[in-house]
Formats: structure tokens, sequence, C-alpha cells
């Protein structure tokens, strides 16, 4: 995914959306379906595609990433994505941040980014704190995909929207941008690929694999839902805040 448009099975009027990338193969898994109610560009941040033209697009996704907050000076094109994360929730642009996501928007918001004390590999079953458009639609208590090593304490201001689980903040809105520390977009294909990848990942966790995908099957048949609630919703308060007519 290089700096390119999707178009085909888009909907033509929908709000422009700029996904910003941080995974060598980067994916949509579950918020493909969702996010076809919009028109996508995609930057692959690593590869040095550019950040989109704020006044170019109705919202910005920020997905995951194998790279840290905490190390955050290693990586110059993660400090300019804070800078464009923080002017676009200045602007009133809505953002959504995806794990590595979350944990940029809420740097740049003011928050802080620490290290859990063991790696997460666990769907976690948080209920609602508060009543928001992106997450009225999710189960009650939504069970929540972790792959993660650190947690996030929200920015001064924010409101959470989930329950932490014991693994930090898991969701929160300041103004137009939203977070979120758990993975709404990870598919079944997905997580295959990523135990072939990231197993040492597992085993960092204390986990079972057996255990781990005991619980996917479980769990797994909710994510569509789970990534409508939060994607599709997401889209739809994009196309509400725009100002400008589609092209």
């Amino acid at each position: 995914m290089r700096a390119r448009e999707d178009t085909p099975g888009v909907d033509p009027t929908g709000p422009a959306l700029a996904c910003l990338h941080h995974l060598k193969t980067p994916f949509l898994g579950a918020a493909e379906a969702p996010l076809r109610a919009a028109r996508l560009t995609h930057h692959d941040r690593p590869a040095g595609d550019p950040l989109p033209d704020l006044g170019a697009v109705d919202g910005i996704i920020s997905f995951g990433g194998a790279q840290s907050v905490t190390e955050i000076d290693r990586y110059p094109y993660l400090l300019e994505e804070t800078a464009l994360l923080r002017e676009a929730t200045e602007r009133g642009v809505p953002v959504l941040g995806v794990c590595l996501g979350a944990q940029l928007l809420a740097h740049a918001l003011g928050g802080t980014v620490r290290r859990l004390p063991r790696r997460a590999v666990t769907w976690a079953a948080l209920g609602r704190l508060a009543d928001d458009p992106l997450t009225a639609a999710l189960p009650d208590p939504v069970y929540a995909l972790h792959w993660n090593e650190d947690a996030i304490e929200p920015p001064p201001g924010a409101v959470e929207l989930l329950e932490r689980g014991g693994l930090g903040c898991a969701a929160f809105r300041v103004g137009s941008a939203w977070g979120i520390q758990f993975h709404a977009d990870v598919d079944g294909p997905t997580l295959d690929a990523w135990y072939e990848r990231y197993a040492d990942w597992v085993e960092a966790a204390g986990v079972e694999l057996a255990a781990a995908r005991a619980a996917d099957a479980e769990h797994l048949p909710g994510q569509a839902q789970t990534a409508e609630a939060i994607f599709g919703g997401f889209v739809r308060r994009a196309r509400a805040a725009r100002t400008r007519a589609p092209t």
C-alpha cells in the first residue's frame, strides 16, 4: 500500500480518509468491509510515503505497528505523524488511532505511553464506561484483541470509553479524535500471519499457543460487529464532519 487511492467498490460520495500504515505488510482485515463506505488513500510511513494534506481529507486513521512510542525518537516519521495528529485534532479533523496509532495520538495530545510488565496476547472483556458514537454499537462487554507490549495513559481531559482490563487505557476520546489500544481491524487471515511471523510474542506473553488459538476461535466471529462499530462509526463521523462537497 504505497500512497495510492482505493477506487473499486467504494462509495464515490464517501468521506476521504487517509490510512497511515506502519507494518512491513499493511492490512485492513476486518476494517475493510466498513471502510468501503469511504474513499481511502494509503500511506506507507516506514517506506517514506508523505503524510496527507489536512485540507484534502475528511479524516485520518493511524493503524498499528511494531514500533513503540517509548522509543519514538528513533523514528522521525513517527515524530512527524505525531505533529500531524495533534494539528488534525486542534482543527477538528476526525482522527482514529489503532494500537500504535492510539499511542501516537495519546502522546501527541499530552498523554503517556509505558511498557506493560509483560507483553499481552489476549482477548480482554471490556465493558462500556461512557456513551459515544464509536462504542455505542459494540457488545457490552466487547471482547477486544490485544497484541501489544505498551500501555496508554490518556491525555488530560480525555474521556475513557471502555474498561481497562488491566492493560492500560483501552479506548479514549478527545474532541474529534479517538484512540483504541485493541485490534478491531484483525481478522482470521491476519492472525494466522501474525502467529507465523511473531510466534515469539506469544511465548513472551506467557500464553500457550493452543489456548491462544482456542480464544481466537471463540471470539473472532464477533470481530465483524466490532469493526463495523469502530470503523463504520468513524466513517459516519467523518462524513458528518466534512464541509467540502465530494469530488
